[in-house]
């Protein structure tokens, strides 16, 4: 019998609560009332009711208007993380993100050459007065300045921390005085189990910030729907960049149309279903104490963030769960400067309350193992 997989390691939302069957009737609706539509390239900001709903996600969260001419759709997020790159970076710039960061955000960052200046982390987010200091350092040595801040403040991933309005409003004054602009990923803003998030970046000073939103979080990766909103110089800017003729508008079509009745039900199923995965996954962690020394707490978002005991080798824990067939994320994969930290990132959306009861003891067997080698290497 095939040994069972135990997926920590993907970022997607729970699969029961993908509404095949509405999305199936939404797709005959998009069919049979715009087929022709779907024959033509899409607008280049992408198709106008998506974007709506877009803007009506954000009002709700934030409690302003979001002009829907300054949103432009993209294939995910990570595409409009990548042509805000192509719009701002050259080879050898830098810019300031969070010491821990989706991994999928540095290694674009790498990619395009540019030095990542990693501020540390704690319980609220990145570190206001450490970025300070990180600004000062490079002023008084007369670098150049970084090209942008780029900051998940809601849920962050990899730590699973939320930044408060009074650390956010610091920050932006930072920013502010120094003249760089603020790349506000909010991909997880849907995402809550309790109080609604803080006021986002972009809310509080639309002129100098670039916001980042995501479909992805709530319907599927497999959508490949994200959107991006900036003002009209900045948003001309990156759109200049996204020469792929358009994103896909069968997509939007049918996401629109299921959403336009459907949002915010689905947005409170998914966390539910979410929120009680979580819980379960803090059990058998606080279960473990001695694998697991101590983990975030998420108050939304996919993702939590686990303490490693200092004597043991992160690298041997990923040997030993490989073959137990055991995923997660490493320390190293979200570390800015790539670092093999001593953290793990688990994904509570995918995975079942059973995988988690059954996988998570099994990974503590592994750091325990992998601990005892560490000793007995050292005696």
């Amino acid at each position: 019998m095939a040994m069972p997989v135990y997926n920590f390691g993907a970022g997607n939302p729970d699969p029961g609560s993908f509404p095949s069957q509405a999305l199936a009737e939404a797709t005959a609706r998009v069919l049979e009332g715009a087929g022709e539509t779907l024959v033509t390239y899409p607008d280049p900001k992408g198709h106008p009711p998506l974007r709506e709903i877009a803007a009506e996600r954000f009002k709700k969260n934030n409690g302003i208007d979001l002009p829907v001419d300054s949103i432009a759709l993209t294939t995910g997020s990570m595409q409009a993380i990548s042509l805000v790159c192509q719009a701002f970076l050259h080879p050898g710039d830098s810019i300031v993100t969070e010491e821990f960061s989706y991994s999928g955000s540095i290694n674009c960052f790498r990619k395009f050459g540019v030095r990542m200046i990693g501020i540390p982390v704690d319980d609220e987010g990145m570190n206001v007065d450490a970025l300070e200091e990180a600004l000062k350092d490079l002023a008084r040595r007369g670098e150049p300045l970084p090209k942008f801040i780029y900051t998940i403040a809601t849920n962050q991933n990899p730590t699973g921390t939320m930044m408060p309005v009074s650390r956010r409003e610091k920050l932006l004054s930072l920013a502010q005085s120094y003249g760089i602009p603020i790349v506000d990923d909010d991909c997880y803003a849907d995402l809550l189990f309790g109080e609604p998030a803080p006021t986002s970046f972009y809310a509080l000073d639309p002129d100098s910030v670039i916001y980042i939103g995501s479909f992805s979080k709530i319907m599927g990766p497999g959508m490949r729907l994200g959107f991006f909103a900036a003002k009209e110089e900045t948003l001309a800017q990156v759109l200049y960049w996204k020469i792929d003729g358009g994103t896909n508008n069968f997509a939007a079509y049918v996401t629109a149309e299921y959403l336009k009745d459907h949002l915010w039900d689905h947005v409170r199923e998914i966390n539910g279903i979410v929120k009680g995965k979580l819980d379960t996954v803090v059990q058998q962690l606080d279960a473990q104490p001695d694998a697991f020394l101590g983990h975030s707490n998420p108050k939304g978002g996919l993702f939590i963030w686990v303490k490693l005991p200092e004597d043991v080798d992160p690298v041997r824990v990923l040997e030993l769960a490989t073959e137990r067939n055991i995923r997660y994320g490493t320390g190293k994969a979200f570390d800015s400067q790539g670092r093999d930290v001593k953290y793990l990132r688990l994904a509570f959306g995918y995975a079942s309350h059973r995988d988690f009861e059954e996988g998570l003891p099994l990974l503590a067997d592994c750091v325990r193992e992998a601990r005892a080698i560490t000793l007995e290497a050292r005696v």
